[in-house]
C-alpha cells in the first residue's frame, strides 16, 4: 500500500448527519479511508471539507491532493429534509380538479397518526390534521375530468386555469402545483394545464416553477401523489441551489466530476438530474444498502441493518438477500407517493435527551435530540439537557480525550452535574445509577425497535444476522441485542461511517415509472395472460429507452448500461402492492408471466409471511417500472490470515473505572486498529477508536474474522 503521489482516490461518499459528517474515500484499488467531522448546519460545506480533510489525513494527502483525482463523488443530502421539517421552503400554489381543493385539509386517516408511537396512535383524540404546506387560499379548483379508465368525460375549462394561475401570481407564489384526478393514466389535462400556467407567468414576467404531479409521481392514490408534487415545489429550489453550491465550492478545490446524490430508492445520480424530493432519505439509505453488500461478502441472505447516530436510530431489513422498498412512506407526517428504502426510524441516539416527565415523574428519553450544535452537555458548546452521550461519559465508556480522535475534549465534570441537576437529584437517587438508567431506557427502545419490526413481518430472529454501526452502535450494541436470539451480531472497524461505506458501494441508478391499469382474474387464461403482458412489454420498452437516452447524455457507454423492469403487484382488491423485478425481460409468453407472478408471491411470502398468500383475489398492477443503471468501483474488504487469540501487546491501553453490573470496575482498554484477525477478547472491556468506541460488558465476548469485522458473542 502506497500513501501520498503514489495512491489514486477514485471514490469518496460524504454521508451528512445530524450530528456528524462522515467521509468513505476509496482508491483505484478498492482500498479506503475514513474521517468524521462535525456537522455544521449554517454552513454544510465546512463540514463536508471537513470530513474529507479527516479522512485524507490517513493516506498522508490534503483535500486539494484527493479532489482533482476523484471520478466519483457521492453526497448524502439533508437539505430537502431540512427544509421539510424547518418548515422552511418555498411558496407553492396548487391548482387541483374542481371539488377536490379540500383535499390538504381533509388528508386521509392514515396521514393524522402515522408517526405517532404506539400508545397515541390507539387514542383518536391525539390524532390531529396537519398544517397544509400549501394554505386554502392558495389552493384553486378547475372544471376538467379524467375517469378511472383514463378517458376525457369533462374538457378541462382553459380560462378557468388561466383565471387560477392569475390569482395565484398575484398572491405571491414562486412555485404552482398541478394536480389533477387520475391524471397517471391520462396526463393531458394535467399537462394542459402546466403549459397555462407557464404561459400566464411568461406574459407577466414572472419566474415562477410549475410542476406537474406526473413529472413526480405518476401513481395511484391522489394524496401521496398530490403531496411529493408539493414538496418538490416546496423544496426544490432549495436542493437545487445547496447542490450548485457545493458543487462550485468543489470546483474550486479542483473537483472535475458532477456530484452525485444517493436517492431514497437506492443508487447514485448526478445532482443536476435529481427530482429534489428523491433525496429526502438520502443519508439512513446507505446503511441498508451497505449491509446487503455486507450480506454478498459473507453469503447471508438475511440481515437487520441498525445506525445509532447521534439524533436517531435507524433500522432497516434485508430478507432473502431483497432490501424492501416502501410504496408510500411519510416523511414529518406526509404520506408520499415516492419509493423509499423501508427504514425504521426512532428518536433516540447520542444526542438524544434525557428528561422526567413533569406528569409521571418518570424518566423519558427522547425524541428530541441536542443535535452537534449545542450538543450534548459534554461538548461545552452550551447545551444544558443530558444526554445518552453524558450518560455514556459518567458511566466511563467514553475517554474524555479521545472522542473523535482528541478534536474533541468532552467535560465529564459538566455531564456528571447535568444529570445530577436534572435526574438524579429529582429521582432521589446516584448520578450513577440515573445515568445507567438513562442508557437502559435507549437500549430498550432500540431493541423494542428491533423486535417490532420483525414481529410485524412474521420473521423469525434467529435467521437474521444484526449489522450494528453509526458513531454510537458499538457502545450500545450489547445493551440492545441483549436478551434478541439472532445467528450473529457483527461491528466493522468503519462502523461510525459505515453508511457512507454503503453509499460508496451503491451502483449509479435512474428509476423510471409509468401507470397501468392490469387486473387479472385468478386462473386467467393464456389468451389473457399473452394481451396482458404485451402491454406491460411495450411500457417497459419505452422506458427501456428513457433510461439509455440519459445515461447516454450522462457519459456512460451505452454498453455498460443494464436495465432492471419492475412491476408493482398486488392481490385484488388489497390497497399496497409490492415492487417486484421481472424474472424476465420481455413478457412475451404466459411462462413469462407465470414467472413474474411466482416472483411476486415468492416476495410477499418473505415479505408477510405464507400464510398471508391470497391468490384467489386474482392479482392487480396499477404501476410498472424500469432500473436503468451502470456498475462503478466499490470499497473492497480484503481477506487476512487468523491470527493468534490473544491481542499483541501494543494493542492494550491500559485499565479505566467503568460502571458494569451497578458497580466500577477497572476495565481493560484496547486500541481497535491494533487488533488484528483471529483476536479475541472477553468483556468487560472497551475497544476504541477515533470515531467510535466498543463497550463489551461481562458475559460477552468478542472476535475478530479475517475482514477485521468484530462478531460480538455471549460468553462461553
Amino acid at each position: 500500500m502506497t500513501d501520498g503521489p503514489g495512491r489514486r482516490p477514485t471514490l469518496c461518499y460524504i454521508d451528512v448527519g445530524g450530528t456528524f459528517t462522515d467521509a468513505f474515500v476509496v482508491d483505484a484499488e478498492g482500498d479506503y479511508v475514513t474521517g468524521k467531522a462535525p456537522s455544521t448546519h449554517g454552513d454544510l460545506a465546512r463540514g463536508f471539507f471537513g470530513a474529507i480533510e479527516a479522512a485524507c489525513a490517513g493516506w498522508g494527502m490534503g483535500v486539494e491532493d484527493v479532489l482533482p483525482s476523484l471520478r466519483v463523488l457521492g453526497y448524502g443530502s439533508t437539505a430537502v429534509l431540512n427544509a421539510i421539517l424547518t418548515r422552511s421552503g418555498r411558496t407553492p400554489g396548487l391548482i387541483t380538479t374542481k371539488g377536490f381543493e379540500d383535499i390538504l385539509l381533509m388528508e386521509r386517516g392514515k396521514q393524522t397518526w402515522i408517526d405517532l408511537d404506539r400508545a397515541a396512535r390507539l387514542h383518536p383524540v391525539t390524532h390531529r390534521h396537519n398544517p397544509p404546506l400549501v394554505p386554502r387560499p392558495l389552493v384553486h379548483g378547475v372544471t376538467g375530468r379524467i375517469d378511472s379508465l383514463g378517458r376525457e368525460v369533462i374538457p378541462l375549462y382553459e380560462d378557468e386555469v388561466a383565471a387560477a394561475a392569475a390569482a395565484l401570481l398575484d398572491a405571491g407564489v414562486n412555485a404552482v402545483v398541478v394536480c389533477l384526478l387520475w391524471s397517471f393514466l391520462n396526463p393531458e389535462h394535467e399537462r394542459r394545464a402546466a403549459g397555462i400556467v407557464a404561459e400566464v407567468a411568461r406574459e407577466r414576467g414572472s419566474e415562477v416553477r410549475v410542476v406537474a404531479s406526473v413529472d413526480v409521481s405518476a401513481v395511484i392514490r391522489e394524496l401521496p401523489r398530490m403531496n411529493a408534487a408539493i414538496l418538490e415545489a416546496y423544496t426544490g429550489d432549495i436542493a437545487r441551489g445547496a447542490f450548485r453550491d457545493m458543487q462550485s465550492r468543489l470546483e474550486e478545490r479542483g473537483f472535475r466530476g458532477q456530484l452525485q446524490i444517493m436517492q431514497s430508492a437506492g443508487g447514485l445520480a448526478p445532482a443536476v438530474h435529481i427530482k429534489a424530493v428523491d433525496t429526502v432519505q438520502s443519508g439512513p439509505v446507505g446503511g441498508v444498502i451497505g449491509g446487503r453488500y455486507i450480506g454478498e461478502i459473507y453469503g447471508f441472505n438475511n440481515l437487520i441493518t441498525t445506525d445509532v447516530g447521534g439524533t436517531s436510530f435507524d433500522v432497516g431489513l434485508v430478507s432473502g438477500g431483497f432490501v424492501n422498498v416502501n410504496r408510500e412512506p411519510s416523511v414529518a407526517r406526509m404520506l408520499l407517493g415516492i419509493p423509499m428504502v423501508e427504514i425504521l426510524s426512532i428518536g433516540t441516539g447520542g444526542g438524544t435527551i434525557a428528561r422526567i416527565d413533569p406528569l409521571t415523574q418518570r424518566l423519558e428519553i427522547g425524541p428530541q435530540s441536542a443535535g452537534s450544535e449545542p450538543g450534548p452537555v459534554c461538548y461545552g458548546r452550551g447545551g444544558a439537557e443530558p444526554t445518552v452521550t453524558d450518560a455514556d461519559l459518567v458511566l466511563g465508556y467514553l475517554d474524555p480525550a479521545y472522542f473523535i480522535g482528541g478534536r474533541i475534549t468532552l467535560n465529564s465534570a459538566s455531564a456528571r452535574q447535568a444529570i445530577e441537576d436534572r435526574i438524579a437529584g429529582p429521582l432521589g437517587m446516584g448520578v450513577e445509577e440515573a445515568a445507567a438508567g438513562i442508557r437502559a431506557i435507549a437500549d430498550a427502545n432500540m431493541r423494542d425497535a428491533i423486535s417490532g419490526l420483525i414481529a410485524t413481518r412474521g420473521f423469525d430472529l434467529s435467521d437474521y444476522h444484526l449489522l450494528a454501526f453509526g458513531g454510537a452502535g458499538p457502545s450500545h450494541v450489547a445493551g440492545y441485542t441483549e436478551g434478541l436470539k439472532l445467528a450473529g451480531v457483527m461491528v466493522f472497524p468503519f462502523s461510525a461511517v459505515f453508511s457512507a461505506f454503503g453509499a460508496a458501494s451503491a451502483d449509479y441508478e435512474h428509476h423510471y415509472t409509468r401507470a397501468v391499469n392490469i387486473i387479472v382474474p385468478p386462473h386467467a387464461a393464456d389468451e389473457m395472460k399473452l394481451e396482458l403482458g404485451g402491454k406491460i412489454t411495450q411500457v417497459w420498452d419505452e422506458l427501456r429507452g428513457h433510461g439509455l437516452a440519459q445515461m447516454e447524455s450522462e457519459g456512460f457507454d451505452p454498453s455498460a448500461v443494464h436495465f432492471r423492469p419492475l412491476a408493482m403487484i398486488r392481490y385484488g382488491r388489497q390497497l399496497n402492492d409490492l415492487i417486484v423485478t421481472s424474472p424476465a425481460d420481455r413478457l412475451t409468453t404466459a411462462a413469462d408471466w407465470d414467472r413474474l407472478i411466482g416472483a411476486f408471491e415468492e416476495l410477499y411470502e418473505r415479505i408477510y409471511a405464507i400464510a398471508a398468500k391470497y391468490p384467489q383475489a386474482g392479482f392487480e398492477m396499477l404501476e410498472v417500472g424500469m432500473v436503468a443503471y451502470t456498475e462503478k468501483i466499490r470499497p473492497k474488504l480484503r481477506a487476512e490470515p487468523l491470527g493468534q487469540r490473544v491481542p499483541p501487546e501494543d494493542a492494550a491501553k491500559g485499565t479505566r473505572r467503568a460502571w458494569f453490573g451497578g458497580d466500577w470496575r477497572d476495565t481493560r482498554v484496547f486500541e481497535l486498529a491494533r487488533l488484528g484477525p483471529g483476536n479475541e477478547l472477553a468483556g468487560p472491556v472497551i475497544v476504541e477508536d477515533p470515531t467510535t468506541t466498543l463497550v463489551v460488558p461481562p458475559g460477552r465476548r468478542i472476535r475478530l474474522d479475517e475482514y477485521r469485522t468484530i462478531w460480538m458473542e455471549e460468553e462461553r
